[in-house]
């Protein structure tokens, strides 16, 4: 529960809703151009089925370094990691590694990874991701992978970890032995040229140096592991409010009595606003302050496996920026903390601008009645994906005689653009993907990594309700 300040006054009302905005341009953009080259299907050319989408990395806890290019630099949340990009923590930085489907890799302090693929199929699925992981920590959160030959692949010293749809973490020892511990589903874990044992959720198992892999073992307890804290927050927040507009911070040092850690603001459009702090048994209070000055500050803690949780609920919060803040109350010795923000609303077509923020979704089902009412037969549209960082959008019909099967994935593509990758395009039964392609680039006159919408773009997602699925596009204007 939260207890606000008293004397403030209550939050002006929200600016004027209204529906549409220049999120709708992306979706009419590509239907126009399929339509427009369908008559180019004679110069068909060959193209991979796998489609290869950047992911994103978001900073948890600096410091993290980004290495893209041969170029190393200090990493901002919200960077794209291409393939053969390599990601690394210092010993107190904490980052995540994001795919378009929800899949997430976590890196814990002083880890390195490099991304060696991600592969979409022609649907948007994730398909195919293979990481090196040289040094360090990984909890990697799998979502259900799709279609013969996929796979979710880490890499040790000396044996890799296989998976289709789990939670698991990797440990890459200095000693070039690996160990992986399995949380949910089943992972492969061993070397192609040594045994491959199946360790089940609950398990663990080790490799040694030279490729040897032991039998699987019940897991052993760790108070200490550097995921306690991080997932009690974000577990609780994503289950509290819309999973993709979480957004988790770890303490840049252990927290005592009496001491406050000012957090990064949490930008939102407004809503139901919740934030989470988990820390391990002490005592500590959560305080955010809304966009008005109004503060709220968490009252009571609850017990769980990995310490304890206090939150803070705002039912009706205005748009703009929160300031957020933890203090040790009682707290000897000094703990480290995470804390979670989220926000809860209703997923439904508007657009809602406050206090400089906005949030524009589109409905599937008002597009495809407005292009059916335009002409076209039997238009179909729908929307998809899990993660902050982008969606997915299939879309098929019949334009004048000509048979459109369209799919692309959308994502934030940092410094506030948004990316479009083609998974399929095919006209009268042709695939067409490589053209659609370059004409999207060409018509629209940018460049897909750096497409803009109106206003600067810091998450893009879906949502779903009442049999209609929504694209949703947050930022800053």
């Amino acid at each position: 529960m939260a207890q606000p300040t008293p004397g403030v006054g209550a939050p002006p009302p929200p600016k004027k809703r209204r529906r549409g905005g220049c999120l709708g341009c992306l979706i009419p953009l590509l239907l126009i151009v399929l339509v427009v080259v369908g008559g180019l299907y004679f110069l068909v050319a060959s193209a991979s089925a796998a489609v290869s989408v950047p992911a994103q990395l978001i900073v948890v806890a600096p410091a993290t370094t980004l290495t893209h290019a041969g170029n190393k630099a200090a990493a901002v949340s919200g960077a794209l990691v291409h393939l053969a990009d390599s990601v690394a923590t210092d010993t107190n930085g904490r980052s995540l590694i994001q795919f378009q489907d929800g899949s997430i890799i976590r890196l814990a302090p002083a880890t390195s990874v490099t991304l060696n693929a991600a592969e979409f199929d022609k649907t948007g699925s994730l398909n195919k991701v293979d990481v090196t992981q040289a040094a360090g920590r990984t909890l990697s959160t799998v979502e259900k992978l799709v279609g013969a030959g996929s796979g979710f692949t880490v890499q040790g010293h000396s044996a890799n970890a296989s998976v289709r749809g789990t939670k698991f973490e990797v440990i890459a020892n200095p000693d070039g032995s690996v160990r992986v511990k399995v949380f949910n589903g089943k992972v492969a874990f061993g070397d192609k040229g040594h045994n491959t044992v199946l360790v089940s959720a609950g398990q663990q198992s080790d490799a040694a140096a030279n490729g040897n892999v032991s039998n699987p073992v019940a897991i052993t307890p760790n108070p200490n592991d550097p995921f306690n804290l991080w997932l009690a927050s974000e577990e609780a927040a994503k289950g509290a409010g819309q999973p993709a507009t979480a957004q988790t911070t770890f303490s840049a040092g252990a927290l005592g009595t009496g001491g406050t850690a000012n957090q990064p603001d949490y930008l939102t459009a407004g809503g139901e606003v919740i934030g989470e702090l988990a820390f391990p048994g002490s005592a500590m209070t959560l305080t955010i302050t809304d966009p008005t000055g109004r503060v709220y500050k968490s009252s009571r803690s609850t017990s769980g496996p990995n310490g304890k949780l206090v939150m803070v609920d705002i039912p009706s919060a205005p748009g703009g920026a929160f300031k957020v803040s933890v203090h040790g109350d009682d707290v000897n010795p000094a703990e480290n903390f995470t804390v979670t923000m989220v926000t809860k609303f209703t997923c439904g077509a508007t657009q809602v601008t406050q206090g400089g923020y906005v949030r524009n979704v589109l409905s599937a089902n008002e597009l495809q009645n407005a292009i059916n009412q335009s002409g076209a037969g039997n238009a179909s549209i729908h929307f998809g994906g899990a993660s902050n960082g982008g969606a997915t959008i299939s879309a098929t019909g019949n334009f004048s005689g000509t048979s459109i099967e369209a799919g692309v994935i959308v994502y934030a593509a940092g410094g506030g653009s948004v990316g479009i990758a083609v998974t399929t395009a095919t006209v009268n039964g042709i695939s067409l993907k490589q053209q659609i392609s370059t004409a999207l680039g060409s018509a629209s006159g940018h460049n897909f990594d750096s497409m803009q919408i109106g206003f600067s773009v810091d998450r893009l997602y879906s949502c779903s309700a009442n049999k209609d699925t929504f694209l949703v596009i947050e930022g800053h204007s």
